[in-house]
């Protein structure tokens, strides 16, 4: 079901399974924090996969701003304080103190930069990482990420920035028939299925969307020089990291980095694309379920 619940000042789209806002209920929630943008219909597929596996009641809540409709974004010009990483961090801290029972344990997921931006959020509440049984770190832009292929390119935009929202601005001015068949051209080349053709061209490739995304991208990339050991530590023996060697936004190197630091931490390294939501949303979610069982047997035996 889709909710509509105002975080930390903004009106953001929840996608949820069960009843993760029961205040009468103790059992546990799962919680996804998307990538950059932050757009929560591109993980409705994975969400869906994790609550069939889990039977646990499942929450996704995307980044402030990135899935608000173009006239409500006009209305927030002069607020952008609630969009940068400080505001994103009180945008979901909002959402797991304030609207999930304080009795429900949290199995909290973040993916790419959703991941650097969870594990700051573990790191600067103390009390949100005791209710958390398991984090699932999916393909994490946790350092460095200035130095990756993909963080290059990142640099290129940020250089060009408003050349690319013109860009985005024109590819909405097409006649529909032609950028729906432009995007269909790409889904099809790439073996990707075409039921993400309006979520890309009306969500991924709005002007209104993109221009508080690559912000928000620009600002993580400029906190994320060095890995924070500090918050990693805190979390170790909760997290799961999966990632893929092909992977141009975490580089194989980056997590060697991660298991030197932490070598008990639990790596899993899987081949699919960074974009896991596209097209591999089933093994990926068969990897955090298997995780997210384990944490619950362990738990239980405490």
């Amino acid at each position: 079901m889709d909710v509509y619940e105002t975080l930390n000042n903004v009106p953001t789209q929840l996608i949820a399974w069960g009843d993760p806002f029961a205040n009468n209920s103790d059992s546990d929630v799962i919680v996804i924090i998307p990538g950059c943008p932050g757009i929560p219909e591109f993980y409705r597929e994975f969400g869906a996969e994790l609550y069939e596996n889990t039977k646990l009641s499942v929450c996704i809540v995307g980044h402030a701003g990135h899935g608000l409709p173009s006239k409500q974004l006009m209305y927030m010009e002069n607020k952008k304080h609630l969009f940068n990483v400080r505001g994103q961090l009180c945008h979901k801290l909002d959402l797991l103190t304030n609207f999930i029972s304080h009795r429900r344990k949290l199995h909290l997921i973040g993916h790419s930069s959703g991941s650097w931006l969870l594990v700051e959020l573990l790191d600067r509440n103390k009390q949100l990482t005791k209710r958390t049984v398991s984090v699932n770190l999916l393909f994490p832009t946790l350092q460095k990420i200035a130095e990756t292929r993909n963080g290059k390119l990142v640099s290129v935009i940020r250089k060009f920035h408003h050349l690319t929202l013109l860009l985005l601005q024109l590819i909405q001015m097409l006649p529909k028939t032609i950028s729906h068949a432009l995007v269909r051209l790409y889904l099809i080349i790439n073996s990707l299925p075409l039921r993400f053709v309006d979520r890309i061209l009306y969500m991924y490739l709005n002007p209104d969307i993109e221009k508080y995304s690559l912000v928000l991208a620009y600002e993580i990339i400029d906190s994320s020089s060095e890995l924070n050991r500090t918050a990693i530590d805190k979390i170790k023996h909760l997290t799961n990291v999966v990632y893929s060697e092909k992977d141009n936004w975490t580089p194989a190197s980056h997590i060697e980095d991660l298991k030197a630091f932490e070598p008990h931490i639990s790596v899993k390294n899987i081949d699919v694309d960074h974009a896991f939501v596209l097209k591999s949303t089933k093994i990926v979610a068969q990897n955090v379920t298997e995780f997210i069982k384990s944490r619950l047997t362990y738990q239980s035996v405490l």
